[in-house]
């Protein structure tokens, strides 16, 4: 479908992305793409609800950030207090990494843009899936709907225009 690009070798998740894959159920998934997908130290305290031996086991890596990164979050967080210091510690490491930020984070996406740093949410990764065929459009499309009967905030228009598609094919 379109919106798919050639992957990095890694992808910097951030939580956000994790739970509208748990409340899709697609989880295992989205570690089937073909990049290594890290998650900082910081932002993985986040996740409460995923066990973090079942995220270690479907491949997530976790990196620790250097002294000078983290001087470099704090210098961050004065320049967008709205973000949270998880938030600014997956832009840090994907702007370190040359890697892909996966957020569907409005603001966090927002500074990212400012900070040079390339990002997708996860309609693109949907949209991945199914050009990798390791997701039927069908199940994509299902995939959307239940995240958007969990609450996901994902944009509408997008969805709606994507689940027509996915489920005219085969």
């Amino acid at each position: 479908m379109q919106h798919t690009q050639d992957l990095p070798p890694a992808c910097v998740i951030d939580t956000n992305v994790l739970f509208d894959a748990v409340a899709g159920e697609y989880l295992p998934d989205l570690f089937r793409l073909e990049c290594i997908i890290l998650t900082t130290d910081i932002a993985v305290h986040e996740v409460k609800t995923i066990p973090f031996m079942d995220l270690h086991n479907l491949g997530l890596k976790i990196q620790d950030l250097s002294g000078e990164q983290i001087l470099e979050m704090v210098e961050l967080r004065e320049r967008y207090p709205a973000l949270s210091m998880e938030d600014i510690s997956v832009m840090v490491l994907a702007q370190h990494t040359g890697a892909f930020l996966l957020s569907g984070d409005g603001p966090l996406r927002k500074a990212a843009r400012q900070e040079g740093v390339t990002f997708h949410g996860t309609l693109w990764i949907l949209d991945n899936l199914v050009a990798r065929r390791i997701l039927l459009p069908r199940r994509a499309a299902e995939a959307i709907e239940m995240m958007q009967e969990k609450g996901s905030r994902l944009p509408g228009e997008e969805c709606e225009r994507r689940i027509r598609e996915w489920k005219e094919r085969r």
